[in-house]
């Protein structure tokens, strides 16, 4: 059964900040949603919207964990064709693809 504030969760690339990862609420009262995009670092940039940015660019990665959590919790979730792509690459420390 769905959750009462069960959210509609988009996660695609920032538009400007290529290694970004922006999430979009399609819901009027996303709390589950939000707290569990918080606790994987995302950040609120408005009522429906939030960024995860981090200064290592492993976004991909902690996008597809965040996306777990909120499936795992009921929640509906998109991923983009271009972030599910590098969420699918394999990457070395040194950022180089190894494969």
């Amino acid at each position: 059964m769905p959750q009462p504030d069960a959210a509609h969760v988009r996660l695609d690339r920032h538009p400007h900040h290529t290694s970004a990862v922006t999430a979009t609420l399609t819901d009027s009262s996303p709390t589950t949603a939000r707290a569990l995009l918080s606790v994987h670092g995302f950040r609120p940039t408005g009522e429906h919207s939030l960024v995860l940015a981090r200064i290592d660019h492993e976004e991909p990665h902690y996008a597809q964990q965040a996306a777990h959590a909120l499936r795992t919790a009921g929640l509906t979730v998109d991923i983009i064709p271009a972030l599910q792509e590098a969420i699918d690459t394999e990457w070395d420390w040194a950022g180089h693809p190894l494969h």
